[in-house]
């Protein structure tokens, strides 16, 4: 049978992983459930797919023809945190051995941008063990949110796993837009972010942190639109056949007055290849009063009747958290009557903004309004979602705390 066919979804993709763990268990028949889930996932090749689904973790099944006989897991927690310049962050990066004898395992980072250093005591570690990673800024390290891809050199073998940094921008006014808008070919869409109660123009210096989901950036021409209507152009197809977009950018807006709405303008120029707007931040850096931020803009997958977590790490701001704080959640999912959506603070108190209302309504896509006066504002914050129901699932796709 010689004949070929190109097929994508879960209709495909379960009978092949299903094969796949029939192969790894019969070549393991002492492996666990787990363990051969493991075995899939860690040999999996990431990022091979140019236009994943949303929350996909793009991963290309692979079965080697042996079984390692050593192998293990890396990961970081919390996986997120923000800071203001000069301030500094720490993370729990732990690892299991999966397959095999303990191996050592070397602890590197990378994606770290200017101003920014990472360091891991110890470097060094035996699969199983910890270490804590420290993430020190300048002064001079510029606003926007970084992926910092943490390494694992293993003996005998390698696994790396991603945390996000932000940098908040100066103080000033600033606003967060974590709500997806697809990128169809050949068309232009729109973003906005609106601001008020600032007083004042923008910084000569204002940042606009971009992320774009997009499999060919030089189809793409992207604008911050100012509430006047003045354009100022950030990307202009460049970058050829490069995957998205995730650029911080600093403009001049000291002739634009803070408020009012401004958007991010997306225009797809050539066929062929789609995309996203994941999320995008403006920070004026005038005017207005600091305010201590972070969001997290990483997809977590809300199965059936299980509770999961998202979290924002607050370090470098100093006092108690404002009477009215903003917690800007967006979720998507089919059926949010199922849902409890709730803000963990540090101390461990929840604040429930979302018990089972809205019945068969899609997606939660609401900023909450919460008395945080009583909490300090430095730590690990979680937005925590419960599905109470069968059938519908979801995922959270992003949300931003404002202290």
């Amino acid at each position: 049978d010689t004949a070929t066919n190109t097929i994508s979804g879960t209709s495909m993709a379960t009978p092949h992983v299903a094969g796949a763990a029939a192969l790894v268990a019969s070549a393991n028949p002492g492996f666990t459930p787990q363990q051969v889930r493991d075995f899939l996932v860690n040999n999996a090749t990431n990022n091979v797919v140019t236009n994943p689904g949303t929350g996909s973790p793009n991963k290309l099944l692979f079965v080697v023809n042996e079984a390692p006989t050593q192998d293990f897991s890396i990961a970081v927690s919390p996986t997120s945190g923000a800071t203001n310049p000069g301030g500094s962050l720490t993370a729990t990066v732990s690892t299991t051995t999966t397959v095999g004898a303990p191996q050592t395992v070397g602890l590197s980072a990378t994606g770290a941008p200017a101003g920014v250093t990472v360091s891991f005591s110890p470097s060094s570690i035996t699969s199983g063990a910890n270490s804590t990673m420290t993430i020190s800024t300048t002064g001079s390290a510029a606003a926007g949110t970084y992926p910092i891809t943490i390494n694992g050199d293993g003996t005998a073998a390698d696994h790396s796993t991603t945390y996000s940094l932000t940098i908040n921008g100066a103080p000033g006014c600033s606003g967060t837009n974590g709500n997806d808008v697809a990128i169809p070919d050949l068309a232009t869409v729109e973003s906005n972010i609106t601001i008020s109660g600032c007083t004042g123009n923008g910084s000569a210096t204002s940042t606009v942190a971009v992320n774009i989901i997009h499999t060919y950036i030089g189809d793409l021409i992207v604008s911050l639109i100012a509430p006047d209507g003045s354009a100022y152009v950030l990307h202009n197809r460049t970058g050829g056949s490069a995957d998205n977009i995730n650029t911080t950018y600093t403009v001049n807006l000291s002739s634009e007055a803070n408020n009012g709405t401004w958007k991010l303008r997306v225009q797809d120029a050539a066929a062929a290849d789609v995309g996203t707007i994941d999320t995008w931040t403006l920070n004026l850096g005038g005017g207005g009063t600091p305010a201590c931020t972070g969001t997290n803009g990483t997809n977590v997958t809300i199965p059936d009747n299980t509770t999961v977590n998202s979290t924002i790490a607050i370090s470098g701001c100093s006092g108690n958290a404002s009477a009215t704080s903003k917690v800007e959640v967006h979720i998507v999912h089919t059926y949010i009557g199922d849902l409890i959506v709730s803000l963990i603070a540090p101390d461990g108190t929840a604040y429930v903004l979302h018990n089972r209302a809205g019945g068969s309504t899609d997606n939660i896509n609401t900023t909450y309004t919460v008395n945080l006066s009583s909490e300090a504002k430095n730590g690990t914050w979680t937005l925590r979602v419960q599905d109470a129901a069968s059938i519908d699932t979801g995922y959270i796709d992003s949300w931003t705390l404002t202290l």
